[in-house]
């Protein structure tokens, strides 16, 4: 971290570790030295291992799994490819990432469709009321898809998103998960998860570098898609889609993947990004470390009179929790809260119409920090900023 600054936001993007870092850097300068060589024959095997560590820690098969810049690229491919009938509805939550529900705006106005979004009790202790709220707004005949987030945004719920896609399947609804918080926060097992399609960032809770996303394709759902972007991988006949690209994946992942002369680097480093989260002892102590934060943070913050807007279930919350917090006056200072005056970065988010302090509690963070950012919120409360 940056030296008089304190970065309680891993939430949007993680500090790199230096071990992945200087991992990533030596790659640079190979691919630097001798581009064409690297490109050609290097990409390949480092790819192609890349892949299988990350299925192996996402518990998947790695022939269904897509590495992509980010979640936003990979949930793209997936609306901008579904075809749904006219007046069909897509149901999601009030809490969803606006960027994605501007997407979905999009292919709603494309396709004649409507965005139906359900009133999420995220202050619920039970996750039964959050798959009752879902089976309740339902429409049979006209809700086509399932949209909603592993763990939310604003407030860090964590939602069942297993009993969610089951639902779905049941239903004969298309499912699909914005996990984009989700690995490295909570333990993650998408064969068992079954959605249609699963998309995450690598660059926030896995502590991996920026530029690493991933998209998982349930084999049912593989043609429901088709690439956005038209190179080298596309043309293949549909029973060739398993055979080995020579590329490092199998052809249906070369037609997602190859995007002409771009740096893949980052997505060569998982094993090493995986490795150091062994070294700190691995998912288990950095999930307890980040929950005992959290836990800190509740009574640092909360003892200011701010309402945690997080459930305490363990199965429920992970390494963010959100405090009530009186609206700011617009977006850019929401963001800047308390960068501007502290040095501290720790957002202010919106959902359902209120407003949240989202406070990250990263491997990387302090109970220190914490109270630091609790006397920046106890000043902003005096003086009214």
């Amino acid at each position: 971290m940056t030296p008089g600054t304190i970065n309680l936001n891993a939430g949007t993007l993680s500090p790199t570790p230096i071990p992945v870092m200087d991992a990533l850097t030596e790659l640079r300068l190979r691919q630097a030295s001798n581009p064409s060589d690297f490109v050609w024959r290097q990409t390949p095997p480092l790819i192609d291992a890349s892949r299988q560590r990350l299925a192996q820690y996402l518990r998947c098969k790695a022939d269904d799994l897509l590495l992509l810049e980010n979640i936003t690229f990979a949930l793209n491919i997936i609306v901008d490819s579904l075809k749904l009938d006219p007046g069909g509805e897509i149901l999601t939550t009030d809490h969803e990432y606006g960027a994605m529900l501007a997407c979905w705006r999009r292919a709603a106005k494309r396709q004649d469709c409507t965005i139906k979004q359900v009133a999420l009790p995220y202050l619920s202790e039970e996750p039964g009321w959050i798959l009752e709220a879902f089976s309740r707004a339902i429409t049979p005949g006209k809700t086509k898809v399932l949209f909603f987030s592993h763990v939310n945004c604003t407030t860090g719920l964590v939602m069942p998103a297993k009993e969610l896609a089951e639902m779905a399947r049941k239903r004969g609804l298309i499912c699909i998960v914005d996990g984009a918080h989700g690995p490295g926060m909570v333990p993650i097992d998408l064969d068992s998860i079954d959605a249609d399609f699963y998309a995450a960032n690598c660059h926030k809770w896995m502590m991996a570098p920026c530029n690493v996303g991933f998209m998982h394709v349930a084999p049912r759902a593989k043609k429901m898609i088709e690439p956005q972007i038209t190179s080298w991988g596309y043309e293949y006949k549909p029973e060739q889609a398993g055979e080995d690209s020579g590329f490092g994946g199998n052809r249906w992942q070369w037609s997602y993947e190859f995007h002409g002369s771009v740096d893949r680097t980052p997505q060569m480093v998982l094993p090493q990004t995986l490795d150091f989260r062994a070294e700190l002892g691995g998912d288990d102590a950095v999930i307890s470390r980040c929950r005992t934060l959290v836990e800190h943070a509740r009574s640092a913050i909360g003892s200011l009179g701010l309402k945690p807007a997080t459930p305490q279930n363990p199965q429920m919350s992970g390494a963010i929790v959100a405090f009530d917090f009186p609206p700011p006056t617009d977006r850019d200072k929401a963001r800047g809260l308390f960068w501007d005056r502290h040095r501290i970065e720790c957002p202010v988010t919106m959902g359902g119409g209120k407003h949240f302090l989202r406070v990250s509690c990263g491997w990387f963070n302090t109970a220190a920090e914490i109270d630091a950012l609790a006397s920046a919120v106890s000043a902003h409360l005096s003086d009214g900023r």
